[in-house]
């Protein structure tokens, strides 16, 4: 399998999701309609980003309160490959390292070759990048912001 646009911008909308992008959200949305994505499967993917968030939030409060993990990750059920791999792309945007393993577990169950989990992973790194330049442009001008970064502030509803 070679991931298609339509598959890597359901990832994308994923991810974005994940990682709490909401310029990069609108940019991937956009994308995927325009590449030719189905509403149900757009659903799908938002479903199983928040699916992933929530159930990381919910590990991290968890391990916080000392009252134990999780007893199966996430409930997300993916059905497919892109499925998985947006699912995977998710927990990577929110390091849920249990979610990961899960998820990339699945994947390679599914057949997924090793060339699409990397283009997920280098996915995942631009957007948590672009991510944080739209935060991080929230900033410019204070010496927080200077301390932090020295990247250029993205244009608003842009991404990767």
């Amino acid at each position: 399998m070679s991931i298609s646009t339509v598959d890597k911008e359901l990832v994308a909308i994923a991810v974005s999701i994940a990682a709490g992008c909401r310029p990069c959200t609108a940019h991937h949305l956009a994308a995927a309609r325009q590449a030719g994505a189905a509403v149900q499967a757009i659903e799908t993917a938002v479903a199983n980003a928040v699916c992933v968030r929530s159930s990381a939030t919910e590990g991290m409060r968890r391990q916080a309160l000392e009252i134990g993990q999780q007893p199966d990750g996430c409930g997300c059920s993916a059905k497919s490959a892109w499925e998985e791999l947006a699912a995977l792309g998710a927990s990577l945007a929110v390091n849920c390292t249990e979610n990961i393993d899960k998820h990339l577990a699945a994947a390679r169950a599914l057949g997924v070759a090793q060339g699409d989990v990397d283009v997920v992973f280098a996915l995942v790194g631009k957007i948590r990048a672009r991510a944080t330049s739209h935060a991080e442009a929230r900033f410019t001008g204070s010496s927080a912001h200077a301390a932090v970064s020295n990247a250029v502030a993205p244009a608003p509803g842009s991404c990767c």
